[in-house]
Parts: C-alpha cells; sequence; structure tokens
C-alpha cells in the first residue's frame, strides 16, 4: 500500500488540477461565441479531473481506516491472568527512558533487516511485549518503516532542547500532505478620523503566501553488531541517544543558518531583512550595549507582538557579553546573564553550530547573534520518523573514506524525519554579526 502521506500530496495535486480544469471551463463559457468543441473539452477535462481527485480522496479514507484499524488491533494477546493495572504500549516509564522504545524498535529492526514481524518477536521474547505491540502496527515506507506516531513524537520531543530555535518556542505545526501555504498579511488596512457627515475612506488589505515544503533530513549512524544483538534498555538508550545527537546538530544549524539550496531548510540568517541584520566591528561594552539595545529596537519598532523572544548565540559570546564591565564604576553591564540567563529580559540559548570565524571583508573572526520573537517563526513537521538499517551497506565516515558495514560487523542505521521552517513575519528577525566577541 503506497505511503499514506503520499496519497495525501496526490489528492492535493489532484484538487487543485481540478480548480484549473473549472476556472479554464469557467472562462469559457463567460465567452459570448465560445467554441462548442473547446467547451467540450474544457467539461470532459474537469469531469477527468474530479474523477481522479474522488479516487484519491477514496484512497486516503481507506488508507486511514487501514491504519486506525492497525493501531487499534496493535496490542499484545490477552493472558489468563489479566494483569492488575492497564499497560500503555511503548510508553516511556521514566523521563531518562523517553525515546528508549523507538532505540529498541531500531535495533530489533536492525537484528532482523527490517522484517516487523521477526523484530516484533524478539521484543516480546526480551520482555516488551507493549513495544512490541506497537511495532506490530506499523507501516513499509520506501525501504524503511514508519515508526508509530506515538514513538516519534518521543524522539521529537528529545530533539527540542538540542535545536535552539524549537527550543526558543518556535510554532511546530503538523504538515500531513508535504506542502502547507500559510497567508499571512503583508500591508494592513488604514484607519482615519473623520467629521460629521464625511465619508469614511476605505482601505483594504493585502495578503501574500508563505509556503512550506518537506525538508528531508537524514540521519546515518553506524554501531557494533556485538551491541545490535541485544534488546536491553541500556542498548535502547545508545541508540536513542546516537540518532537524537545526530539529527539534532543537523537540525540546529539548519534552521539558523542553511541558505534553502539543495533541497535544505531555509534558515534564519536567510530569512533576516537587510536592515535588520546589523555587523558590529568594535567590541567595548558601550559598543556591545548600543549593539544589543539596537537590534532589539529594530525588531520591536516593526510592531511585532513580542510574545516569545530570545537570543541564540555561540556560548563564547554569551560569556562575553557576561563578562563586561562599566569602565568607571566596574559594574557588570550584563548582569542578567549570570543571574537569570537573560539579556535584557529575554532568554539565551547557546549552539556550538554559530562559527566564530565568519568573514566580512578582510576580518575572519566574525560570529552571529541572532534575536527574535519565535511566536512568528513557523515549523512544518510530518511528526514522524522513518527507520531502515542494513548490515550490508556500505557508508562514508567522517574521514572521507568508504566502510562497508558487513566488513567490520557493523549495521548502519538510517532515519529520516521531514519538516521545514518559515517566518510568519519576516520583521520578526534581527541578527548581529559581531567581531572579536570572545573569550
Amino acid at each position: 500500500m503506497p505511503d499514506i502521506n503520499d496519497l495525501r500530496r496526490d489528492r492535493r495535486a489532484a484538487a487543485e488540477a481540478m480548480q484549473t480544469a473549472a476556472d479554464a471551463l469557467a472562462a469559457l463559457e463567460d465567452q459570448e461565441n465560445a467554441d462548442i468543441e473547446a467547451v467540450t473539452a474544457a467539461v470532459a477535462a474537469f469531469d477527468e479531473a474530479e474523477a481522479r481527485f474522488k479516487r484519491l480522496d477514496d484512497q486516503v479514507k481507506r488508507a486511514e481506516a487501514v491504519e486506525a484499524a492497525r493501531a487499534v488491533s496493535a496490542q499484545p494477546e490477552a493472558t489468563a491472568t489479566p494483569p492488575t493495572a492497564p499497560t500503555v504500549p511503548a510508553v516511556a516509564l521514566t523521563e531518562e527512558d523517553k525515546g528508549v522504545a523507538a532505540g529498541l524498535m531500531f535495533g530489533a529492526l536492525a537484528n532482523h533487516r527490517n522484517d516487523v514481524e521477526r523484530a516484533a518477536a524478539q521484543l516480546e521474547a526480551a520482555g516488551h511485549s507493549g513495544i512490541s505491540a506497537a511495532l506490530s502496527g506499523v507501516t513499509d515506507a520506501g525501504g524503511g518503516v514508519t515508526i508509530p506516531r506515538p514513538l516519534s513524537q518521543e524522539l521529537i520531543d528529545l530533539l527540542t532542547p538540542r535545536v535552539t530555535v524549537r527550543a526558543s518556542g518556535a510554532r511546530v505545526h503538523d504538515m500531513p500532505a508535504g506542502q502547507l501555504r500559510n497567508a499571512r498579511v503583508a500591508s494592513g488596512p488604514t484607519a482615519n478620523y473623520a467629521g460629521e457627515n464625511q465619508t469614511i475612506q476605505a482601505s483594504e488589505p493585502s495578503f501574500d503566501a508563505v509556503d512550506e515544503k518537506f525538508r528531508k533530513l537524514t540521519s546515518l549512524v553506524p554501531i557494533g553488531n556485538s551491541l545490535m544483538r541485544q534488546s536491553s534498555i541500556g542498548i535502547g538508550r545508545v541508540v536513542r541517544d546516537l540518532m537524537i545527537e545526530q539529527m539534532g546538530l543537523k537540525n540546529d544549524v539548519a534552521f539558523l543558518r542553511f541558505d534553502g539550496s539543495n533541497e535544505a531548510p531555509r534558515g534564519l540568517r536567510h530569512w533576516v531583512l537587510p536592515d535588520q541584520l546589523i555587523d558590529m566591528a568594535l567590541n567595548t561594552p558601550l559598543a556591545a550595549e548600543q549593539a544589543i539595545r539596537r537590534i532589539v529596537s529594530l525588531v520591536e519598532d516593526k510592531n511585532v507582538p513580542m510574545m516569545s523572544c530570545g537570543w541564540i548565540m555561540r556560548a563564547t559570546v554569551r560569556d562575553f557579553l557576561a563578562s563586561l564591565r562599566d569602565p568607571n564604576s566596574g559594574a557588570y553591564i550584563f548582569p542578567s546573564i549570570e543571574a537569570s540567563g537573560t539579556l535584557r529580559g529575554y532568554p539565551i540559548r547557546v549552539t556550538s553550530q554559530i562559527p566564530i570565524n565568519l568573514t566580512i571583508g578582510v576580518d575572519t573572526d566574525y560570529s552571529e547573534i541572532t534575536f527574535a520573537d519565535f511566536s512568528q517563526i513557523m515549523i512544518g513537521d510530518t511528526l514522524q520518523i522513518t527507520a531502515a538499517t542494513s548490515d550490508v551497506a556500505a557508508y562514508v565516515d567522517t574521514g572521507g573514506q568508504m566502510v562497508s558495514a558487513f566488513a567490520t560487523d557493523q549495521t548502519v542505521m538510517r532515519a529520516i524525519a521531514e519538516h521545514d521552517i518559515a517566518p510568519m513575519h519576516d520583521e520578526a528577525i534581527g541578527i548581529l554579526r559581531v567581531k572579536n566577541w570572545t573569550l
């Protein structure tokens, strides 16, 4: 059966084709002397588009019904003595074990080359009946297995604190059809005072669209087969942590600095407006304080809601700001950094994914500070992860060498997540490029 998200994308495309055919037919019908054959052909094209949409709509509804049925039926067999308390399949018992179920599922699939039934049997035999039941209801997806949404959500939740844009309060929404168009106000209506019996001046807001589409994040992690043959909670944690670390680092830098090429997301650095990208070549206490105040005021002056503002910077830049003192009194310029982890009242998050050796002109010691109202930043996410494993694949290691998993007795695990990022309003982002703001 095709993947349900692929079917939803096809249905969306069919709906758009149906709209196009309807517009073409309406244009012909509005003509006084329309060609009969052209009208007949347009009617036939609309009927064909409508039939395709209905066919795809039926397929989506069937796939949704099958998915719901498999989820309901994915329960372990009843035992003679019922448990004393109801159990919920594949739910972590402690915060430390959050996401472990997905890690165990990855490992079992690796041991049995993506054979769902045999992997589920291994988990059942090892005492992980809840995870086994959840695995029994998964669907194949393009050579991999779609991890059940509750387990995928656990991994995504663990990604959030590692991805500074997510952790700063960006709004995450489901994007099941592969593409989402969000309308935003380009220019608002106007208001005027008027005297008695004077004509009220009309005004209209204008709108434009912000499109998001799937950007595929892949993580490839090799792990020794001697570890993979076990089904302990500890191994589940190892697999989980490896996947989260790799995906978190790449997701972080993508949402911050990628330029949107090569099917990657367009990060905040490439959404910022030119007049809100400020270069600061001085690193004196006075220059730093003025630059920080200026970038906040640039965002605030654009009538941004300022509902979930925050800073993202390199740790050494944060520590540099925390160390600045007034040259006269000796008092710290930004005491709130040490006291509460905030700057001008807004929380700071740090990441190693922002360089400290950016080149501007002839200088090679610049870094970036991002300030934004993250309530205006949208992340579209499928909210699911697709897993695949192989013990015969080859991969390129960090040194650029080709490694055979079979020859080195390893299993290569691949995880795929799909998401995109876009601001509701570009004015919500301000970026400082700062020279030598490090310790």
